[in-house]
């Protein structure tokens, strides 16, 4: 458990930054409140997706065959 955590906070970290890279370059005009909020809510998102949604799904495909 203490690995998946780890992994979280990694992914979600570099989900984040990822994120704000592509909207720096992008030059899309926003307040910056909105602007980490929304990175933020990205990188939590899709690090949760990594770490635990996407392994749950594998599991389920490979219990079924």
């Amino acid at each position: 458990m203490k690995q998946n955590l780890i992994r979280f906070l990694i992914l979600t970290l570099l989900n984040t930054v990822l994120y704000g890279v592509i909207i720096y370059f992008m030059e899309v005009k926003m307040e910056t409140f909105r602007f980490v909020f929304q990175a933020l809510f990205f990188g939590i998102f899709l690090g949760f997706l990594q770490v635990f949604g996407i392994p749950f799904l594998n599991k389920n495909k490979k219990d079924k065959k």
